[in-house]
C-alpha cells in the first residue's frame, strides 16, 4: 500500500491520514487508490468498529487541477474511483469522524460532509471551490450537503465559493463538534472511541437506509419492520436487554 495513507490502530478505532503535506493531501491518483485500498479494507474488518478520517494540518486541498488534463473516458474512470471513497464513507457500516484542521476545500470539502461526523476548530476553513475553477461539486457534495444546511445554505456556498471558518462551519452545521484549538485529533478520537462501544448493526442498518434518502414513508417502514425483525434476533440485542435490566453498560460483539 502506499505510504500517501497511513493507518495507526487506537483498540476498535483507526485513524487514516492522508499523508501529502507538501500538497494539502490534494486528491492525485496515487491518493485517491490509496484512500479506497484503506477505507475498503478497514470497513471490511471484523477488529475496527470506528474510523476517524483527517490530514494532519490540513485536512484536503481537494482535487489535483493536473488530474483533470486527461480525455474524457480516462477522466470519467478517474471520477468514478473517487466516487468509491464517498460511497465508502457514506453507506459503509462503520461509523466515519473527520477530524478537520486547515483547508477542506473542494473535494476535500466533499469528503468531509460524506462522514458521518465532523470535528474540526475556530482555525479550519471549509469551502466549495468548484466555481473558481468552472467546476461544479462533486465527490456527492449535492447530496451530503443539503442534509446538512438545507437547500438555501448550500446554494449559497456552492455558488458563492467564499470560504467558511470553522465557527461558522459549526453554526451552519457544517461541523458536529467545535473543539479547543490543537484539540481536533484528540476530540474526534475520543468521540471515535465512544461510536466504537455502540452496536455494530445498529450503525451499519442506520447508515445503510440514511444512504437512500430521500425514501418514501410506505418503503422507510417497510425497511424498519423487515430490519427490527432481524436485529431482535442478535446476541447484541439480548446484551442490550440484559445490560438495561442489571443497570450496567452494554458490552456490544457485533453478532
Amino acid at each position: 500500500m502506499s505510504d500517501a495513507v497511513l493507518v495507526e490502530r487506537h483498540a476498535a478505532v483507526a485513524v487514516v491520514t492522508m499523508n501529502l503535506p507538501q500538497k494539502r493531501n490534494a486528491l492525485d491518483m496515487i491518493l485517491v487508490e490509496a484512500l479506497v485500498e484503506s477505507l475498503t479494507r478497514l470497513q471490511d474488518s471484523a477488529e475496527i468498529r470506528a474510523l476517524v478520517l483527517t490530514g494532519g494540518r490540513h485536512f484536503c486541498a481537494g482535487g489535483d487541477l493536473s488530474m483533470l488534463d486527461k480525455p474524457p473516458l480516462a477522466m470519467r474512470r478517474a471520477m468514478q474511483m473517487g466516487q468509491r471513497i464517498i460511497r465508502t464513507l457514506t453507506a459503509g457500516p462503520l461509523p466515519v469522524v473527520a477530524a478537520v484542521q486547515g483547508t477542506a476545500y473542494g473535494a476535500g470539502f466533499s469528503m468531509a460532509m460524506a462522514c458521518d461526523f465532523v470535528v474540526a476548530d475556530e482555525s479550519a476553513s471549509f469551502c466549495a471551490a468548484f466555481g473558481r475553477v468552472g467546476l461544479t461539486p462533486d465527490y456527492g457534495l449535492l447530496w451530503s450537503l443539503p442534509q446538512r444546511v438545507g437547500i438555501g445554505a448550500a446554494r449559497e456556498l456552492v455558488m458563492l465559493c467564499e470560504p467558511v471558518s470553522g465557527t461558522k462551519a459549526h453554526e451552519l452545521g457544517l461541523v458536529d463538534r467545535l473543539a479547543e484549538p490543537g484539540k481536533v485529533p484528540q476530540t474526534a478520537l475520543d468521540l471515535a472511541e465512544r461510536l466504537a462501544q455502540a452496536p455494530p448493526a445498529t450503525i451499519a442498518t442506520a447508515k445503510s437506509v440514511l444512504a437512500r434518502q430521500p425514501l418514501s414513508l410506505d418503503a422507510m417502514l417497510a425497511w424498519e419492520a423487515d430490519t427490527q425483525t432481524l436485529l431482535t434476533g442478535t446476541a447484541d440485542f439480548a446484551e442490550g436487554v440484559q445490560a438495561f435490566a442489571h443497570k450496567r453498560p452494554a458490552r456490544f460483539q457485533g453478532t
